[in-house]
């Protein structure tokens, strides 16, 4: 694409005045409005809001200096698409060298890595240099560093190809800007801003957590947790705050001159407590909150030094991180990490950090991420919304742009009493997630119209106000209104609740500097800040207090109580429990194993949940609470393991989800989401409803794209799929046809478990193995890889049988040997094969080994080889790939549960015809594989082989009868499973 005609005559223009404008005298304002404007709107933005968008939805923020004369000023663009931020562009008078001056280049790096932006721009026109802005920033960088684009204005003309395919609002809009920054990505430097702060604070907690156990040797456990925590916490909300204009710059600064640092900074926490009226600063008594003030801190000793250390590298030169661009989500994510670590007092009272047990268990932290947050909210929060809107102003798009004075006030009413939950809140992403929709729905709704802007700003107290850009924007009591009356967490760990308390706090904060702060404070008579202790809790969101009349309290120690912690929603919510419950729960709920989980509480699970009819993890319960704490049409949605799509373990519980509410949404998240971990994931949305009938749901698989971490649907969405298996599986790779067929299977069908007594094979050594029956303590022996459809492969392998080994080495666990000399019995192996479940007839006592199954016949009337033919069937397959299989593996594992539930007609259920056909078939098959192994000729092996394929055709057929399929069901079966 050629320059167009703007840029060409952007750049004569500038090359015929550039001694003017190199002129100390041209300044940044003149060359930002003239060339650098026109320039990005020649890419298709819209620089100055033409469109007249919402704060929320302008392609462009301009950025202006909040801080004092001597500090760098923000960014001064900030392009985004849809509200993602994508890369800041720093502008500069055309005097400044920006091919040599180390400042510029480091200034606009420090803002772009702590805003985790991978590529910015800086520029004066006539030089314009895109940095990679994922390589940690330092003070000494020369100007060329992380550099990978340095153009003239007289490049522009020649090469307007390459900007546009980049940074035009078009390609970027395509993906092309993300493809850009991951094939320019260095392959050194590059640190995550999360990664390095979470480095940071983790030496904030180290350096104080030993020296207050050195200087306060009356501090327990939880009191030195909570006091590090707490002293962090204040510093970096104050640090921020002080980036952001709204604290006096250079405040934790000075306290590196003097003594009695602590002392000193003790005074600024006095003063936050007095100016913002946050929990994060409580000291004192107050009339009307319930939660009592901090008595610790302020009462301990801590040394100079260790307080100078943490503040001396906060600052500018010094400090890589630019704190007004650092966003809440990156807060979050950091935290997330660093509440993995507990301290600990050893005997001699010092301080060790070590992992949570619970962590060390899970293997990590796993970090939700933004995408999958902002997908939930969308689809409960967004939604319960969007009913309101359409509630009072009609489904026309039209209407609901220009509302009403009378109409706002009712919608504004209405969104009040959304009530939305996280019960296992973690570091708050969720809850900051759900926050920010409501801020941007609402300012959204103020700002439909100019008449009703006017309307709102003859009021005494208005929910908005203009910004010097005449930008709109709620004020500080209206974001406060919004936060205690629509967010709620609960979660059992004291400091996970602390820090999602700093990050909504944080969050109401944000876009306000000390005169727009000031001036509200002034004009409400408040404090800038509200307490979240009513809506923020710490508690066991899984067990309340009827543990107790289960459990006698004398069982347990008071540690153990305190740790279980548990909790009262009655109580604690009251009215909206009396008010049917909350709107939208939403949440990642952590996944811990039912092996994981203290027996006591195991036992109380039982009693008080559906879910634990098995041995589920504790998402599991988690599900089962949320419905039941979401009032009638109110939402659920978390992203949970896929495990409860098609295990049978979780049929209880699937019954009960099917059973009070409409599935609405199941996305399977193919690339998976967690960092380093194994887990695949899904997200489930579902309503509260007692109509127990069909569930239209959008069945979706969903990948993470690996550039710029857009959430979207592939071409393999289905709609509106009718979800009710009997068996109550959720499957994302399944039809309406497959699921009817299904159904039918299940209403003909016993599960294999009634039939048969399922048995694992035995865990053993190599050295146990040989190939010869070296004495009489040696057994045939089989791997899984030796079991083939009707057929056993015996390599020669024996294995040493001695039960007196397992005393020697404790990683051996023999079975007892009476379920291998058991015959006949069918053998299956537990990894499926192409098209087929490998199953075989053994009547020779084989020994196997753990990935094989043996099915031990509870009649031993039975002819096994009626049932060997259906095991190995195509429907059988098919059925197990389209309910239970992991659809992502080409050779699945059977698992144990799974096989029970296979769907067998039970030999009684027959004529001796049908069994006789089947059963013969089964027998000759398994002798015509016999025979081809010896066979020398190669006709002779042809004509085997046609035999063979012959009757495994008939044996299909014989299937397909008994189970009454039609041609077409029969068609869906020989299409699905491979051939």
């Amino acid at each position: 694409m050629p320059a167009p005609d703007i840029i060409i005559d952007l750049v004569e223009r500038f090359d015929r005045n550039i001694d003017s404008y190199k002129s100390g005298n041209y300044n940044e304002t003149q060359v930002r409005n003239e060339f650098i404007n026109p320039f990005f709107e020649a890419l298709g933005w819209d620089v100055i809001n033409k469109a007249g968008y919402a704060e929320a939805y302008k392609d462009v923020i301009h950025e202006y200096s909040l801080k004092t004369k001597d500090v760098a000023k923000a960014p001064d663009y900030l392009f985004r698409i849809g509200g993602t931020k994508k890369f800041f562009v720093e502008a500069k008078k055309p005097s400044v060298n920006l091919k040599d001056d180390i400042s510029p280049a480091f200034q606009l790096r420090r803002y772009a890595w702590s805003a985790k932006l991978p590529l910015s721009i800086l520029t004066d026109f006539e030089e314009l240099a895109i940095y990679d802005c994922r390589i940690q920033p330092k003070k000494n960088d020369k100007s060329s560093t992380a550099r990978i684009k340095y153009l003239t204005y007289k490049d522009y003309i020649d090469k307007w190809d390459e900007i546009e395919s980049v940074f035009s609002k078009d390609t970027v809009l395509k993906g092309s800007f993300d493809k850009f920054a991951e094939t320019s990505k260095g392959k050194r430097g590059t640190t995550q801003v999360d990664d390095a702060f979470l480095s940071e604070i983790e030496k904030w907690r180290e350096l104080l957590a030993r020296n207050l156990a050195l200087r306060n040797s009356n501090l327990t456990n939880r009191q030195l947790n909570y006091s590090v925590q707490k002293i962090i916490d204040r510093i970096i909300f104050l640090r921020i705050s002080e980036d952001r204009g709204i604290e006096d710059y250079g405040q934790l600064y000075s306290l590196l001159n003097g003594l009695n640092t602590y002392k000193r900074l003790q005074q600024i926490f006095t003063r936050a407590d007095e100016k913002y009226n946050s929990g994060l600063f409580h000291f004192d008594e107050e009339k009307k909150r319930t939660d009592p003030p901090d008595e610790i801190t302020p009462t301990l000793e801590i040394d100079d030094k260790v307080l100078k250390d943490i503040f001396k590298n906060l600052y500018y030169p010094d400090c890589p991180y630019e704190f007004s661009v650092l966003g809440t989500d990156i807060l979050g994510h950091v935290y997330e990490q660093f509440l993995g670590k507990v301290i600990r007092l050893t005997a001699g009272h010092r301080a060790v950090i070590e992992e949570k047990p619970e962590v060390k268990k899970a293997g990590g932290v796993y970090y939700t991420p933004t995408y999958i947050v902002d997908y939930i909210v969308k689809n409960t929060v967004g939604k319960k919304l969007e009913e309101i809107n359409k509630h009072h102003s009609g489904l026309d798009p039209e209407s609901q742009r220009k509302l009403t004075e009378a109409q706002i006030k009712k919608i504004i009413k209405e969104a009040s009493k959304l009530k939305i939950l996280d019960p296992a809140c973690g570091s708050g992403s969720f809850l900051l997630g759900a926050y920010q929709y409501l801020l941007d729905w609402h300012l959204k709704i103020y700002t439909s119209s100019v008449e009703q802007i006017s309307n709102l700003f003859a009021k005494k107290a208005p929910p908005i106000y203009r910004t010097k850009t005449n930008d709109y924007r709620l004020t500080t009591n209206e974001k406060k209104r919004i936060l205690l009356n629509n967010i709620y967490g609960v979660d059992i760990d004291n400091q996970a609740v602390e820090v999602t308390k700093l990050s909504l706090l944080l969050k109401v904060l944000e876009g306000e500097t000390d005169e727009t702060l000031n001036t509200q404070i002034s004009m409400f008579k408040e404090r800038a800040l509200p307490d979240l202790s009513n809506n923020i809790k710490c508690g066991n969101s899984l067990i309340g207090p009827d543990f107790y009349d289960q459990m006698e309290m004398n069982f347990l120690d008071e540690e153990e109580k305190l740790r279980i912690n548990v909790f009262d929603w009655e109580t604690e919510f009251k009215e909206i429990m009396n008010a049917g419950g909350f709107d939208c729960v939403i949440g990642n709920p952590p996944y811990v194993r039912s092996q994981q989980i203290e027996l006591y509480q195991k036992e109380y699970f039982s009693n008080s949940y559906e879910a634990a009819a098995y041995q589920p993890d504790t998402f599991a319960f988690f599900i089962e609470k949320g419905i039941k704490l979401i009032r009638k049409n109110g939402k659920l949605s978390f992203i949970n393991p896929n495990g409860l799509l098609t295990n049978t373990d979780y049929s209880k519980l699937k019954e009960f989800i099917l059973s009070n509410t409409l599935v609405n949404i199941i996305v399977d998240l193919k690339d998976g989401v967690f960092k380093n971990a194994s887990v695949d994931t899904f997200i489930l949305v579902t309503t509260k409803s007692n109509k127990n009938n069909k569930h239209h749901i959008l069945i979706g698989e969903y990948y993470a794209k690996k550039h710029g971490n857009v959430f979207t649907p592939t071409n393999k969405v289905k709609q509106n799929y009718f979800l009710s298996f009997s068996k109550y599986q959720f499957n994302t790779g399944i039809n309406s046809n497959s699921i009817n067929l299904i159904n039918k299977i299940d209403e003909l069908t016993t599960s294999l478990e009634k039939i048969f007594i399922v048995k694992n094979g035995m865990k053993v050594r190599k050295e146990f193995v040989k190939d010869s029956q070296i004495d009489n303590r040696f057994e045939k022996f089989l791997y899984g890889r030796n079991i083939k459809p009707f057929q056993i492969d015996h390599d020669n392998k024996w294995v040493c049988y001695d039960k007196n080994l397992e005393k020697k080495y404790s990683n051996q666990a023999f079975r007892d040997r009476k379920i291998f000399e058991k015959v006949p019995k069918l053998l299956v192996r537990q990894v499926m094969g192409k098209d087929r479940i490998y199953t075989c007839y053994d009547e020779q006592q084989f020994f196997v080994d753990q990935s094989v199954y043996l099915l031990l016949p509870k009649d031993n009337q039975d002819d096994l080889y009626y049932y060997l033919g259906l095991l190995c069937s195509r429907l059988i397959a098919f059925y197990f790939s389209k309910t239970m299989a992991d659809r992502k593996v080409t050779f699945p594992k059977i698992k144990g549960d799974q096989i029970k539930k296979l769907p067998l007609i039970n030999i009684k259920n027959l004529s001796n015809k049908r069994i006789k056909n089947i059963s013969y078939k089964s027998r000759n098959m398994t002798l015509l594989l016999k025979s081809i192994l010896k066979t020398k000729t190669p006709q002779e092996k042809t004509a085997f082989q046609r035999q063979i394929e012959a009757t495994d055709k008939q044996i299909d057929k014989l299937v397909y009868e008994l189970y009454s399929l039609t041609e077409e069901e029969i068609k869906i079966v020989e299409e699905s499973v491979k051939k």
